[in-house]
């Protein structure tokens, strides 16, 4: 049996945004489709624990005590730290899930690639984050033994900028679950605005890159005509936070948008069962869970054709990112659809969820972990 250490040091619960969702559900997925070759130890962040215990219960762990607050310490601790913990619990294989491998990396390294967005739109970052990405990203690509990405997209970026043509890059999409019991813990301020009330529900952090700018645009074009339409956006603060409250403040979209900050899951949960659409207008997304998890809880999904997300969605569920009427004619055709209509393609959507399983992610990632060894 060979011992793999997860490095799960980046993830700081609740900050992270989609990649906390893909690593913890692609563990969960490592759990029940055990490998008996291999042994996982994870090394995450004292907070950790308190946001996954179930992952704890199940896998040995090292902690690292920090909150992960401190950006500085915690890279420090990366280059340090983790190096003697690989070697303390005899680890023939360290997985760096974050996207970037220290200095110091004993033992084979299998490297996943959430995405590259620091390197196709440094624009979206600091100086000082860009400059740091773009040095350990590419010396990260020619450390590892096996690259994994969640989708062809990322993979084909991760070639782009420099992966070696000897380095295997793997695709492993990430896993739905499959769905929970209905949650009974309702959001009454949100159900009350909501009652009587069709919408549409956008769970995004809003980065410039995720388009809400363009959907606004839409939604303004769409409620003109469809009064009972109210649009929800979810997310923990971003740096759009104040066009977007400027925006929706104006006549047109006054009182129809509701802005929330990040959700509990089973308020989430409760959200997305009972919206009418879930809308993705981003113009980059690495893979896009979002917009699984709608497909299998039987809710209709309109997407934007960048990034990965073609790869997801169904063709016809699929709009221009950068076209607010292309998004209002495309809302509109959804909200107008008949009972039959609708149907059919929710039936299309869950048959596409039902194809990235945590068998598949877990065959995956294992395969990953017999190649770097062997």
């Amino acid at each position: 049996m060979k011992r793999v250490l997860v490095n799960l040091t980046w993830l700081v619960p609740g900050v992270v945004g989609g990649s906390e969702e893909a690593s913890t559900g692609a563990l969960r997925a490592l759990a029940d489709h055990p490998d008996p070759r291999f042994e996982l130890v994870l090394a995450v962040l004292e907070p950790f624990g308190a946001a996954h215990p179930d992952l704890l219960d199940r896998y040995e762990s090292v902690v690292l005590d920090q909150s992960g607050s401190n950006r500085v310490r915690r890279v420090w601790a990366d280059q340090t730290w983790l190096a003697a913990q690989a070697q303390r619990c005899r680890a023939e294989v360290v997985h760096h899930a974050g996207g970037t491998v220290p200095f110091r990396h004993p033992g084979r390294v299998v490297l996943t690639v959430h995405d590259t967005q620091p390197l196709d739109s440094p624009g979206n970052f600091s100086l000082l984050k860009r400059t740091y990405l773009r040095v350990m990203s590419q010396r990260s690509f020619r450390a590892a033994d096996v690259i994994v990405t969640p989708s062809r997209f990322t993979a084909e970026r991760v070639r782009m900028h420099g992966a070696p043509p000897t380095t295997p890059v793997r695709i492993v999409p990430w896993t739905v679950p499959p769905p929970s019991a209905v949650d009974v813990r309702v959001n009454e301020r949100l159900a009350a605005e909501l009652e009587d009330h069709r919408y549409l529900l956008y769970p995004a952090i809003p980065y410039v890159h995720k388009g809400h700018s363009v959907l606004l645009e839409a939604f303004a074009r769409v409620v003109a005509d469809h009064h009972d339409v109210r649009l929800v956006l979810t997310g923990r603060p971003g740096p759009l936070d104040a066009e977007i409250a400027e925006r929706i403040a104006q006549p047109d979209l006054a009182g129809r948008v509701l802005r929330t900050p990040r959700l509990p899951r089973s308020e989430l949960n409760w959200l997305r069962r009972d919206a009418t659409l879930v809308v993705v207008p981003s113009a980059y997304e690495g893979f896009g869970l979002p917009v699984l998890e709608a497909m299998r809880d039987g809710v209709r999904v309109l997407v934007s054709a960048a990034g990965s997300l073609p790869e997801v969605a169904n063709p016809d569920d699929v709009v221009d990112p950068d076209s607010a009427p292309d998004w209002s004619r495309a809302i509109a055709e959804v909200l107008c659809e008949s009972p039959e209509e609708r149907r059919t393609c929710v039936l299309a959507g869950r048959r596409r969820a039902e194809e990235f399983t945590p068998t598949v992610t877990a065959a995956g990632l294992y395969d990953a972990y017999r190649e770097s060894v062997s």
